[in-house]
């Protein structure tokens, strides 16, 4: 693997202890990092991207005569962006990797306004598919005063995945192969293989689909 963190931190940048890009069109050749316009990376001193050999990382990519909105990726101290495959993500993400999680890609996209957020654990397997305006989040970000509370649990998600418009992936969640979650589903509970789900929240409607 390659890791991102190894870059030299600017001087200006020292008293963040962060390594941040703003930049209207940066390019990475060495790292397979495409970054588009309105972007801004934030990686701890600490904080780790990887990439594979063979991958390839694209944050901010805007679709053809449309415009770029600003996007974000953010790796905090001891987080680490683990990237095993090609993955684009379209303009207007949010990707933050808070203090000590792990983030882990495979392959596929997402489109514009995608909110990935990783307290602990999030895992994304190849060939997902995203849609506009999908919350991914593994925490509440709040105790509840309940004796079984648990406020972070790790989301997979499996590969040949499809997550429609403005859907949100809850904690704890683990979303079989070959799954079509439905726009605005709200998934609180797992996801067998193959199904397709949707509603608040979420529940079977059928099994047995493919998608392509």
């Amino acid at each position: 693997m390659i890791f991102l963190h190894f870059l030299k931190i600017p001087r200006c940048c020292c008293w963040t202890k962060s390594f941040f890009l703003n930049t209207r069109f940066g390019y990475f050749d060495r790292f397979r990092v495409l970054i588009y316009p309105r972007t801004k990376i934030g990686i701890a001193r600490a904080g780790k991207l990887s990439i594979d050999p063979n991958a390839r990382l694209k944050i901010g990519e805007a679709w053809p005569l449309t415009n770029y909105n600003f996007s974000t990726l953010k790796i905090d101290e001891g987080a680490e962006f683990i990237v095993h495959g090609d993955f684009s993500f379209r303009t207007g993400i949010f990707i933050s990797v808070n203090k000590g999680a792990k983030l882990e890609i495979g392959s596929g996209r997402t489109n514009t306004d995608v909110d990935i957020t990783c307290f602990q654990n999030i895992r994304i397997g190849n060939h997902v598919f995203i849609a506009k305006g999908v919350i991914i989040r593994d925490s509440d970000s709040h105790s509840v005063e309940r004796d079984d509370y648990i406020e972070t649990q790790p989301i997979v998600i499996c590969d040949h995945v499809w997550i429609g418009m403005r859907a949100i992936i809850m904690k704890g969640v683990t979303i079989g192969e070959g799954s079509i979650i439905g726009a605005g589903a709200v998934v609180t509970n797992d996801v067998p293989p193959n199904s397709m789900v949707g509603g608040v929240p979420a529940r079977i409607f059928r099994q047995d689909v493919s998608w392509s």
